[in-house]
């Protein structure tokens, strides 16, 4: 069996390029990562297309044209997820349960390997340019249902369910949290040197450091109720002394309000 050629001597043979290119583009390719043809492309010594007629002579995998070749009988054989995973799409049904699929990398043994199992058939590498691949996937592979429920999207899915979950929970409990402290505390405006605050058919007035006005509506009153205070204290005295007249949640309300807010306008 003769010994298979590698990329390097395949491009010299075809007067690409020289020995002297090679060995310098190798040199650069040491300690690194990167592939042969990409640093000759980078070097500007051979073209895209001259590369991929190379790598088809060296694996010996014919190329495909993929929309000159492919047949709308498998256009539903695999999933479009599985397609963009591998970077593959299915081509052709051949004989003997055969399946031609265009692949960017046809020495891949997973993706072959997977594909085989997936679709219970025997997969033809055959060899196609990434773009291509990338655009027929687009064009001849339908986006069905189980593109959304697969292991790939559906865990990005979930991911993206579960930090949506988390937001709007957080949302609800702000909200909540803010009902709750408004009907505790109520609401608090100003306009230039007045405050107001009010809760519970309660509205107690400051103006300034001036006088403290507290205006309201009682359980056993007739209407609204104005009552004016000189400072803190008199309203304190003027709510303890009252007390009967308001309802539980208006008392400790202003208990609260004397006790805190006017205590502070007053620092």
């Amino acid at each position: 069996m003769a010994e298979k050629k590698s990329l390097g001597e395949i491009l010299v043979q075809k007067n690409l390029v020289s020995t002297k290119d090679i060995d310098q583009a190798l040199r650069i390719q040491t300690g690194g990562n990167r592939r042969l043809g990409y640093i000759l492309i980078k070097m500007g010594l051979i073209t895209d297309d001259q590369l991929f007629e190379a790598l088809s002579d060296q694996q010996g995998i014919p190329i495909v044209n993929i929309e000159r070749e492919f047949s709308s009988d498998v256009e539903r054989l695999l999933p479009r997820y599985l397609c963009r995973k591998y970077s593959v799409i299915p081509i052709s049904l051949g004989e003997k349960n055969v399946l031609n699929l265009a692949m960017v990398n046809p020495l891949d043994q997973e993706a072959i390997s997977d594909i085989d199992n997936f679709t219970g058939r025997l997969v033809r590498p055959l060899l196609a340019k990434e773009k291509d691949v990338a655009d027929a996937i687009g064009t001849h592979i339908p986006f069905l249902a189980r593109d959304i429920f697969n292991p790939l999207i559906y865990s990005r899915v979930a991911q993206v369910v579960t930090a949506l979950a988390v937001v709007l929970l957080a949302a609800v409990c702000f909200y909540v949290y803010k009902d709750i402290q408004t009907k505790k505390y109520g609401y608090e405006s100003k306009s230039g040197e007045l405050t107001v605050y009010s809760n519970h058919e309660t509205m107690v007035g400051v103006e300034g450091d001036g006088a403290i006005s507290l205006i309201g509506h009682g359980p056993y009153a007739k209407g609204f109720y104005s009552v004016v205070f000189e400072d803190g204290e008199s309203l304190k005295a003027f709510i303890d002394r009252e007390k009967n007249k308001f309802t539980d949640a208006q008392y400790q309300w202003l208990v609260w309000i004397a006790g805190n807010r006017l205590s502070r306008l007053r620092q």
